[in-house]
């Protein structure tokens, strides 16, 4: 796994709030992804604080204003993930990080991942995309994929008994449903700035598929990589096919995450082909501990819908049909 985001050490002067109270502490390093603030004031992890990032040499001087989750602590201090920064920072923020990072091209790679994550005019842009998308998908999920036997429980990859199955290939294989597919995982995918998408055959097949459409038709050049679950056993004889060059940034997708065996099984043989794995999205988590599992490998994780959010609709249109 590879950090999205390359660190700088620095050293600065940043004010921060928490409870109401103002705290001054030294920054320590930053990337486009967060920053570590070295404090006798410790926040708890999880806590939302306002950022103020005061600039040296800047004549006149230049504050910029931020808002951050923190994500670890330690005696020394802490570490904070940007979850908002205002449009009137962000053109000094860019700058000011680009001219510290150790390349251009790393810089402008990263810069649009930020923007998918902190900048609030491309967050709510992006959020109501995949509200849109989200609405109309659940609606063929509910009519196609979405399953329920209490008689007769479904077993599910996990081994385990369920009266719920979601049969995500009805959808996933639809011509309606295909292209929506793809343009959700993309409003998440296409600011990472990633060279390919990977996915476990046969489940994630076309919805890689689906991702490669999307970015063709912005015409982003986009890797698609598959999995094989065992090694060919002709030809090349490989375990993955696609376009594969060591060191590439990619995202791996996964159509229904349960306890996370399948993925974290891809993660671990893409890693193997030394590829650098950004992040991990699933169309639907079940929460049986597949999240949890991803992330303690220190995975990042997104799904798009949990089981609980497809059985709430489920059960809010059998009720208006009873």
């Amino acid at each position: 796994m590879k950090r999205k985001f390359s660190r700088i050490p620095i050293s600065n002067t940043v004010e921060f709030f928490w409870q109401n109270k103002s705290y001054e502490g030294v920054l320590k390093d930053l990337s486009y992804g967060g920053l570590y603030i070295e404090s006798k004031i410790i926040p708890p992890v999880d806590e939302e604080i306002p950022i103020i990032l005061f600039l040296k040499g800047a004549q006149p001087s230049i504050k910029l204003f931020l808002k951050g989750k923190v994500v670890r602590t330690n005696k020394e201090g802490f570490a904070v993930k940007y979850i908002y920064i205002s449009s009137e920072s962000f053109e000094h923020f860019k700058n000011f990080v680009s001219y510290n990072y150790p390349s251009l091209e790393i810089a402008e790679k990263e810069v649009y991942r930020f923007l998918g994550e902190a900048h609030p005019l491309f967050k709510g842009f992006i959020n109501l995309n995949i509200l849109a998308l989200k609405n109309e998908i659940l609606k063929f999920i509910l009519e196609r994929a979405f399953l329920y036997s209490p008689e007769k429980p479904f077993i599910l990859s996990s081994s385990k008994e369920s009266p719920y199955y979601l049969d995500c290939r009805k959808i996933t294989l639809y011509s309606l449903t295909f292209g929506l597919i793809g343009a959700l995982f993309w409003q998440k995918i296409k600011y990472l700035g990633v060279d390919g998408v990977a996915g476990m055959s046969v489940g994630a097949d076309p919805i890689v598929c689906s991702i490669l459409a999307k970015a063709n038709e912005e015409d982003i050049p986009l890797e698609g990589i598959l999995v094989r679950k065992e090694t060919k056993k002709y030809g090349t004889q490989r375990q993955i096919e696609g376009n594969v060059r060591e060191g590439m940034d990619i995202v791996l997708v996964e159509d229904v995450v349960t306890t996370g065996g399948s993925v974290l099984k891809a993660a671990e043989i893409l890693e193997k082909e030394k590829l650098q794995i950004i992040k991990i999205f699933a169309l639907i988590d079940r929460e049986e501990g597949g999240k949890e599992n991803i992330e303690a490998k220190g995975y990042e994780f997104e799904s798009f819908f949990t089981l609980k959010e497809i059985l709430k609709k489920h059960q809010e249109l059998s009720s208006k049909n009873a």
